[in-house]
């Protein structure tokens, strides 16, 4: 007669938990995250601040184009071009008022730290006295 075939013993294969390496691995990988989120919220935030001098540098230029229009075409420029500077808030504007054919041409350019290039601005006013 065969005797019955014995159980097998049960390798142990289950785990519970990480090992060492894998919790240093993990985090590895958590911190490079948190330094490339952080990264990115430096340059988001310098972004926002460059927009936001943009838009005052906008602002001063329509202001100054604006005021300039005001102003009779004889007064503009009755000699030749009209040239000033003004800083504002850390934004320098520059701007100059030359004579055409029945035009004024008002070229203005502004530049602020934070930003390497300067922003030029041109507008004609029609002259009809």
């Amino acid at each position: 007669m065969i005797p019955p075939p014995r159980p097998r013993r049960r390798l142990v294969t289950a785990r519970h938990g990480m090992s060492l390496i894998e919790l240093m691995v993990a985090i590895v990988i958590l911190s490079v995250g948190l330094l490339g989120m952080a990264g990115l919220s430096l340059t988001v935030n310098t972004q926002f601040g460059t927009a936001a001098r943009q838009a005052d540098a906008a602002l001063l230029v329509q202001s100054r184009i604006d005021s300039l229009s005001t102003v009779s075409c004889a007064g503009l420029a009755p000699t030749g071009p009209v040239s000033g500077t003004t800083v504002t808030r850390g934004i320098t504007e520059r701007w100059t008022i030359t004579d055409g054919n029945d035009i004024k041409t008002i070229s203005d350019s502004v530049s602020f730290k934070g930003r390497k290039q300067v922003l030029g601005y041109t507008s004609i006013i029609p002259c009809r006295d």
